[in-house]
């Protein structure tokens, strides 16, 4: 008899302390300080049209971003903690994506079919990718969680043909090869990878006859699922901290697993568009109106008045580097935020 009761007492410990792991929830990220100094740095292509585009880098003194460009030779940037430059070297790129793993491996995707590495010492061209009856492919973004196994989103069209599919490409550490998903005539736009479970979370735009269809896009390997949501404005994903969100003209959704849900709805506030990179849910950066807003847990703050258009943004441990462009005076800068020394 107490042979039994002994068998049940540890078969009772065994489920609770396999109930208390189910039940454990992640600590809540602590408050992001707004205490930063800001700079604007003049990006000056000579007499080249240019429009800053994508921003990633390893640390805060090796910082890479893109722009379309009238020359080729003025669409990649380089700031080493003190300057930005471009090498004028004229290459076959049309940038469009911007990504790396380590200062010695970055992947510059481009809508001209080809995608270029930088080893830490040049930019090679590492590959054409071309899909079969098709003109040309467009790399729009790029994402993925080690860099041997990385993804590439965006489309492939065979002109004057009306013509046109997303694309999902895969990196495995040695070559870059299309992945095999059901045929959607959209254009693949924002990626990002679950830490988790390895699912790939796009935004995607349908170009109907009738208008252009935001959408949001899950694939799991198997099975490429359109994931509902409410509320207009295009879609744009993001990976803060370990989560995605994605956000919808002035709602914010979070991905869990494999369905959106309303996370922030700041409809009739000053807060609309992307949310452009963060360190936590409690520390990111926002389009507004006429700025840059930050969320720390609590409430959106402008933090940079501009009245240019910030494209994108990328975010260290203490500074934050956005790309942004002004239509009415042709101008390109870099804003650069660093927090105060505590």
């Amino acid at each position: 008899m107490r042979q039994k009761i002994l068998f049940a007492l540890i078969a009772i410990f065994f489920l609770t302390i396999n109930s208390c792991k189910n039940n454990i929830t992640e600590p809540e990220p602590s408050s992001g300080r707004r205490d930063y100094v800001w700079t604007a740095d003049t990006l000056n292509p000579g007499y080249e049209t240019l429009y800053l585009m994508r921003i990633w880098g390893s640390t805060p003194e090796d910082v890479w971003a893109i722009a379309s460009s009238s020359w080729s030779a003025t669409t990649i940037w380089h700031f080493n903690g003190a300057q930005w430059r471009c090498d004028s070297i004229p290459r076959f790129v049309q940038p469009a994506a911007l990504f790396g793993s380590s200062s010695n491996e970055v992947w510059l995707g481009n809508i001209n079919s080809t995608i270029w590495r930088y080893d830490g010492t040049q930019w090679l061209r590492f590959g054409d990718y071309k899909v079969e009856g098709y003109s040309f492919t467009a790399i729009e973004d790029f994402g993925g969680l080690t860099r041997d196994n990385l993804y590439a989103v965006g489309y492939t069209e065979l002109l004057n043909a009306n013509k046109w599919k997303a694309i999902l490409m895969h990196y495995n550490g040695r070559s870059w090869g299309f992945v095999n998903v059901p045929e959607t005539k959209a254009a693949f736009e924002t990626i990002a990878v679950e830490d988790k479970s390895g699912v790939v979370v796009m935004s995607g735009t349908i170009y109907d006859p009738s208008g252009f269809v935001p959408k949001v896009y899950c694939w799991d390997g198997n099975e490429l699922l359109d994931l509902p949501y409410t509320g207009p404005g295009y879609t744009f994903v993001t990976k803060v901290g370990s989560e995605i969100f994605i956000s919808i003209g002035s709602r914010i959704y979070n991905y869990n697993n494999k369905r959106l849900d309303l996370w922030k709805d700041n409809t009739g506030t000053n807060i609309y568009g992307r949310l452009w990179c963060g360190r936590s849910r409690n520390d990111f950066f926002i389009e507004g109106s006429n700025g840059i807003y930050h969320y720390n847990g609590t409430d959106f703050v402008k933090l940079f008045e501009t009245d240019f258009k910030v494209f994108r943004g990328f975010v260290f441990e203490k500074e934050v580097f956005f790309t942004a462009y002004n239509f009415s005076s042709d101008k390109n800068i870099i804003i650069h935020g660093k927090l105060k020394d505590e």
